[in-house]
């Protein structure tokens, strides 16, 4: 199997050899809907054009607060292709944890999950200088702030992914904060494409198999 160079390249090997497979299922109302890798292909681009048209570029911290959802994945990877790293947190934390480390980390942008979520996100600013930008998973298309219309501005002007070096920070991951404030973790690309590597030699995963995701993305097992 190909050894993979970061998570660009990961994720842009595998939309090109698994186009048409299914890559994410969510069930909504007792109903599954999916969406191949195709299609997700093309939503993380638009979405890492409309970070761009916003502004945001390599070397920039990017927080989210969501639960495991199809859109935390697509603005991973979206980020990754900018050279910006995510900063992940659980919907479950305090919204003064969420504060502590949007601003610890100089976030310049904050997307949120539910809309419960987004509208304490959007509140976060005037605590926190260095965001710019708010997002909403959950808000309307017609809502300038909500992550479909910053798809749409991104794919009215498509931005190129960049290869991030193995150096290149892909996470950070802040600790519970048991022993004091949470403290970021940095994560770069080299850390986690070389646990992917060593896995692909270790367990035969074929085309047609499927996976449950069930742990929280913002930890980095689930991660």
């Amino acid at each position: 199997m190909e050894a993979f160079k970061n998570l660009v390249h990961m994720f842009e090997t595998s939309v090109k050899s698994f186009g048409p497979h299914d890559l994410f299922g969510t069930k909504r109302n007792d109903v599954w809907t999916w969406s191949s890798y195709a299609d997700v292909g093309k939503k993380v681009e638009d979405f890492r054009s409309g970070l761009a048209a916003l502004g945001i570029q390599r070397g920039d911290n990017v927080a989210i607060v969501s639960d495991n959802r199809e859109e935390w994945a697509i603005a991973a990877y979206a980020c990754s292709g900018l050279g910006a790293a995510l900063v992940p947190m659980y919907e479950a934390q305090k919204p003064d944890e969420w504060a502590f480390i949007a601003n610890d980390c100089g976030a310049v942008a904050i997307i949120g999950g539910s809309k419960k979520v987004y509208s304490i996100c959007e509140k976060l600013p005037s605590d926190v200088p260095s965001i710019k930008h708010v997002i909403g998973m959950d808000l309307p298309a017609t809502d300038a702030h909500s992550f479909a219309a910053v798809m749409k501005k991104g794919a009215e002007k498509p931005v190129p992914s960049l290869q991030p070096s193995l150096e290149d920070t892909a996470i950070l991951i802040y600790t519970s904060g048991t022993t004091g404030n949470p403290k970021g973790v940095i994560l770069s690309h080299g850390n986690i494409i070389s646990n992917i590597n060593a896995v692909q030699t270790m367990l035969p995963i074929g085309k047609d198999d499927r996976s449950l995701s069930f742990l929280p993305w913002a930890h980095s097992f689930g991660h």
